[in-house]
């Protein structure tokens, strides 16, 4: 029970229990390690500022790996109104509590089985191929690159948490649903073939440049078949497979409600460093290079599964 094994175990855990059944997974190669931040169910209720904002749109949704990682986008004006203490006091809506955990705790500190498994590491050059599909969805205009620009942030309690102003992307997504709805576009937007799209086979996935991107070189990494969004251990497989072969980037997996697109299995991917890459661990388990801690002292919660793999 290796690193896949042993993440999957986390996640069929945490599916089977009411109180923390909605997942979300980020993956990626921190130095010699290979690292899941596994997420369980993590908010109670929408964080919001709604005594100070009396509008549902300054209710800031909860569910994807990004802002349980901890980063927050919000509107001007509620990012104007974003001091430790305010962000501090809607944080009371998130879950940080770990009983709900403790049983999947006490398993995890009893037993590990940090048996081999094989990646597959050979598609050599697949960052270079990812930075030509980028540079070219930028010079042909399909990706919007006015999204990146004049991004504001702040940062609070040491770079745990994270407020973002982006001032550009929700209007010019807006623009673009507004427009294929005139065109009566409004479909799934893996399976139509955008203009100025290009994709790359991969892995039995398909590669795609994000045309509204959050972070750099942000990429979809979307299933051959129209299916609905899940995670199992071939899934976790191709994330891994993913970072040891691009190891600048991370991968995540959103479930319900984090991702916008339930009914297309996909990924995202990109290259930054979350908060949650920041915050203190409390080892649990540790066995052969394969370590499973609890992130603590952090506003949400989270498993860490971490493996040594060879260069």
């Amino acid at each position: 029970m290796g690193f896949l094994t042993t993440a999957y175990r986390v996640i069929q855990w945490m599916e089977g229990n009411e109180r923390t059944k909605i997942i979300n997974v980020i993956v990626k190669k921190r130095g010699q390690s290979l690292t899941a931040y596994i997420f369980p169910r993590w908010t109670r209720l929408p964080i919001n500022y709604m005594k100070h904002f009396n509008d549902p749109d300054k209710t800031i949704k909860p569910g994807s790996s990004e802002m349980a990682g901890f980063v927050i986008t919000v509107d001007r004006d509620v990012y104007e109104f974003s001091t430790f203490e305010n962000v501090w006091e809607a944080l009371d809506y998130v879950s940080s509590t770990h009983e709900d955990l403790k049983p999947l705790y006490e398993e995890l500190s009893k037993e590990i089985d940090a048996s081999p498994e094989e990646f597959n590491t050979s598609f050599k050059g697949l960052e270079e191929v990812i930075d030509r599909l980028w540079r070219k969805g930028i010079e042909n205009g399909f990706i919007k690159k006015e999204c990146l620009e004049g991004i504001e942030s702040k940062v609070f309690k040491g770079g745990l948490i994270e407020v973002q102003y982006n001032p550009l992307r929700k209007t010019i997504v807006s623009k673009s649903k507004v427009e294929k709805r005139k065109k009566g576009e409004e479909v799934c937007p893996y399976c139509i073939k955008e203009e100025g799209r290009e994709d790359i086979p991969w892995n039995g996935y398909i590669l795609s440049a994000n045309p509204y991107p959050y972070y750099d070189h942000h990429l979809v990494i979307v299933n051959r078949k129209h299916i609905y969004q899940y995670i199992d251990l071939p899934a976790l497989k191709v994330m891994a497979e993913f970072v040891l072969n691009a190891p600048h980037y991370f991968c995540v997996y959103n479930g319900p409600p984090g991702t916008s697109i339930l009914t297309h299995m996909h990924f995202q991917a990109g290259i930054y460093d979350f908060p949650v890459e920041r915050a203190k661990r409390e080892v649990l388990n540790e066995k052969e290079g394969l370590r499973v801690s609890r992130i603590i002292d952090f506003p949400t919660r989270a498993v860490v599964v971490e493996k040594r793999v060879e260069n």
